[in-house]
């Protein structure tokens, strides 16, 4: 299922973008979270 929906071909290029971007955020969050609970 998911390699059908990346291999996509109909999807508007922006979309790829806001994948990229939502993951970057949410591990950005989780790295933010994580840290202080390590060094801590």
């Amino acid at each position: 299922m998911l390699t059908h929906m990346f291999e996509n071909d109909q999807r508007p290029p922006w979309l790829n973008w806001v994948f990229l971007a939502i993951f970057l955020w949410s591990s950005w969050q989780l790295l933010g979270f994580w840290l202080p609970q390590i060094q801590g």
